[in-house]
């Protein structure tokens, strides 16, 4: 089809190599975490340009202004991830700390036991999470706030994946299938009230994933169903929410009901809503006009990493390279307490947004950037050999030793779904995550695992044996 659309024969190819390398982890006999995130980073570079474009019509190197050199740049990067990834497979064997989770979340009485409760809380966080964090108006957000409620965010995922666990192994007992339902709904409406789509797609994605690595069967009366309020969202709620966030003003639970009233606005017609959509986006020229599908609306830049790297290319050689302290920068914001540093509300996109010109200095527009287009502005060609590679290597060997392999590990998927986004993170926002949310998720590990010592009465009379301390520093078990 890009043939036929007149493609450039080298960014094409460039693009169809990356999304064949997703065949790499494919290729391994179980997978791990490190597989599954690889794999997801062949999309955001490979494969999701490529289908974006070609259902928009559009040939591959169009809206771009440099092409080749950005294409190349684009090689480069993903070749060092994939020497990164290669490098992390050398870990043989996951940690005691990751095999003893995968045996007390595999445990079907724990996942009675902690999937409502965790989910709950997590449910809770973010609630608070979208009444105290900083109010977005023009150009960005006020100061003030607090959004240290989006730490224990991880919580949300990890009480749905062992909830779905529950679906999948106990699959005659409607009272779980009740339960995931009612999760599904909170997570709507927490979606709704935080005016983002995250928290709906990481939902849907963590038990898809759970369904894959657990090998449950896809049943007709489930399935139905899910395509159905899957349409849903995509038709109404998605461009619902779009249009909402265009109101600063509205924040909360208000925005359920004003969402509500969006969508009786337009009588609950997806082209009405589309339409919308589309005439909010085209107000902000700056980005429309530099949109990798331009004249189009679609929201599909984090799938179509090749953009963030040609709008960094395209100035580099006249406004440079920003260096490392910028690259430090967030990871010491997360680190390092008020009175030493001074705290923003600005992160690396935004600084690498303002420095090449893609969006107005002073807008705080979190735009999408990415490991590669990071690299390349923090050093420029060594930046984009060297530092995807490290950075891939170092966190693919922590997330593997402390989530073990995916088939039937529950505490693997979580860790999985709970790190996807890393595919489309920064050099430095990656760093971030490593200062502050993975050290929340080994504490949410070992709270389990010391929870799991102390069974309820009610486990005990169903003759079920408490996980002991001796029997958890044990190496027993599939890993």
């Amino acid at each position: 089809m890009q043939l036929a659309l007149r493609a450039d024969p080298w960014v094409l190819a460039i693009l169809l190599l990356i999304a064949a390398a997703a065949l790499l982890p494919l290729a391994r006999g179980e997978w791990r975490v490190s597989d599954g995130l690889y794999a997801i980073m062949t999309v955001y570079f490979g494969s999701g340009a490529l289908v974006v474009k070609t259902l928009a019509g559009q040939p591959v190197q169009t809206n771009l202004h440099v092409p080749d050199l950005s294409a190349a740049y684009l090689l480069a990067g993903f070749g060092s991830i994939t020497i990164g990834y290669g490098l992390s497979q050398g870990l043989r064997r996951p940690s005691r700390f990751a095999r003893d989770l995968r045996r007390v979340t595999g445990h079907i009485p724990n996942l009675r036991r902690f999937a409502l409760p965790v989910f709950a809380l997590g449910a809770m966080f973010l609630f608070l999470q979208t009444q105290f964090r900083a109010t977005a108006v023009d150009g960005g957000f006020t100061a003030g706030g607090f959004g240290g409620f989006g730490t224990f965010y991880p919580l949300l995922m990890l009480g749905a994946a062992m909830q779905a666990a529950l679906v999948i192994r106990l699959p005659d007992q409607r009272r779980h299938r009740l339960v995931l339902a009612g999760m599904a709904a909170a997570i709507l409406a927490l979606t709704l009230a935080d005016n983002t789509k995250r928290t709906l797609f990481d939902f849907v994605f963590v038990v898809a994933l759970t369904l894959v690595a657990l090998d449950g069967r896809i049943r007709w009366r489930w399935a139905v169903p899910t395509g159905l309020a899957a349409a849903l969202v995509i038709g109404l709620i998605v461009p619902a929410i779009q249009i909402v966030r265009a109101d600063p003003a509205v924040r909360g639970p208000e925005r359920i009901a004003a969402t509500w009233a969006v969508l009786r606005a337009h009588d609950f017609q997806p082209a009405s809503l589309d339409a919308a959509q589309a005439r909010i986006a085209t107000s902000y020229r700056f980005a429309w006009r530099d949109s990798y599908v331009y004249p189009l609306t679609w929201n599909s830049e984090r799938f179509t990493m090749i953009q963030p790297i040609d709008q960094v290319a395209r100035a580099i050689g006249e406004r440079g390279a920003m260096g490392g302290a910028d690259l430090w920068r967030d990871p010491a914001e997360t680190l390092l307490p008020g009175f030493l540093i001074k705290k923003t509300l600005v992160t690396a996109p935004d600084r690498i947004a303002w420095h090449y010109g893609f969006r107005a200095r002073g807008s705080i527009a979190l735009p999408v950037v990415g490991l590669i287009a990071s690299s390349l502005a923090a050093f420029g060609l060594a930046g984009v050999l060297l530092l995807p590679g490290a950075i891939v290597a170092l966190s693919f060997t922590a997330l593997d030793y402390v989530g073990g392999r995916l088939p039937g590990n529950v505490w693997a998927v979580f860790l999985l779904a709970a790190t996807a986004f890393l595919a489309e993170r920064e050099a430095s926002t990656t760093l971030s995550f490593f200062c502050r949310s993975f050290l929340f998720i080994l504490i949410v590990g070992g709270a389990l695992l010391l929870t799991a010592r102390r069974p309820r009465r009610a486990d005990n009379e169903e003759g079920y044996d408490p996980i002991s301390a001796r029997r958890l520093a044990t190496n027993a078990g599939p890993e």
